[in-house]
């Protein structure tokens, strides 16, 4: 499977993509962004509303094709279930880590589905 686009969402991307390509030219190989995938920058939802008018129009999720009504920002929403979990998952090896943040975003999701099903 080939990755043909990354859309990435960031409180200041509008400013913070425009050195991005020069950063990355400073990792591995292997890290950087392959020339071929097109990247695609957008400002969370929530933080589009402070912008002005034409970051407004050019990085709101909601006017880039195939975004829909991403929100962008949900991530955030979850970090005061993960932030108590920081000192457990720095005593990990990288899969146990791996396995139990997939383990815990599964009962976070689970728990958003019901909530949302009594609704």
């Amino acid at each position: 499977m080939s990755l043909l686009v990354i859309v990435i969402t960031y409180d200041i991307a509008c400013q913070w993509q425009h050195n991005l390509q020069e950063r990355m030219s400073k990792y591995l190989s292997r890290l950087q962004i392959p020339p071929h995938v097109h990247v695609k920058y957008a400002v969370p939802s929530w933080h589009v509303k402070e912008h002005g008018e034409k970051c407004q129009t050019d990085y709101a999720l909601v006017y880039i094709p195939g975004m829909g009504q991403t929100c962008g920002d949900e991530i955030e929403g979850s970090f005061s279930h993960t932030n108590s979990l920081g000192l457990s998952y720095w005593e990990m090896v990288p899969g146990a880590c791996h396995e139990a943040v997939n383990d815990m975003y599964s009962g976070y999701n689970m728990e958003k589905i019901v909530k949302t099903c009594k609704l």
